[in-house]
């Protein structure tokens, strides 16, 4: 029997470095390739190709759920597991959106992972016994609240988050203050919040920063 491809990417070395030996134990499963950013993945699946994604959802350079709209436009063949340490409604619903086959906290025992590889492979899906419970309740509304930002946007939200004022996001962007100020009023507006503190804060829980 063929094993199963898997291409790992992940940033976090020990996590990394712990599904590689796992996988690697595993005689019906092989890592093909891995990586520690969106940028290396990307370049990565130009020339390897895999059954299955094991996807950090938090990546030092892009967001592991834009990552995962974007691989499944380009290889809508390639299953994609989501690994996260995070097990909110939002970022669950964004991924299932872009076309996530299953949902694993990095915290879920080997057997959990091994068991969501096999049914991936197989055509199903997989969500830990947590994000299960979440599920349960999930409804389209709720899909369609997370709101959606532009790429300048979310800039803003990422300098936002890091504490800069609105002179020193300008100055990064290289746009006005003005500018600045009109993205953040546009955030605002979209995630419903009267202060920064709550804009990051639900910005964060949509898993856009």
């Amino acid at each position: 029997m063929k094993p199963i491809e898997i291409i790992l990417c992940d940033d976090h070395p020990l996590i990394a470095e712990g599904l590689l030996s796992f996988v690697e134990q595993q005689p019906l499963m092989e890592i093909k390739a891995t990586a520690a950013s969106g940028t290396e993945l990307m370049e990565v699946l130009k020339t390897v190709s895999a059954d299955i994604l094991l996807l950090d959802i938090n990546l030092p350079d892009e967001s592991g759920l834009d990552l995962c709209l974007k691989i499944k436009k380009e290889y809508p063949d390639m299953k994609i597991l989501a690994l996260s340490n995070l097990n909110q409604r939002s970022v669950i619903l964004r991924m299932l959106h872009h076309g996530a086959s299953g949902y694993l906290l990095k915290s879920a025992p080997t057997k959990e992972i091994e068991q969501a590889i096999y049914q991936i492979h197989e055509g199903g899906v997989y969500f830990g016994k947590e994000t299960q419970r979440i599920l349960s309740s999930f409804t389209d509304k709720e899909l369609n609240e997370v709101p959606s930002v532009t790429r300048r946007e979310k800039e803003v939200l990422a300098y936002l988050a890091e504490g800069l004022t609105t002179p020193e996001i300008a100055k990064k962007m290289y746009i006005s203050a003005l500018t600045v100020d009109s993205h953040r009023k546009s955030l605002m507006k979209k995630f419903d919040s009267n202060k920064t503190v709550n804009l990051i804060q639900r910005a964060k829980e949509a898993g856009i920063i």
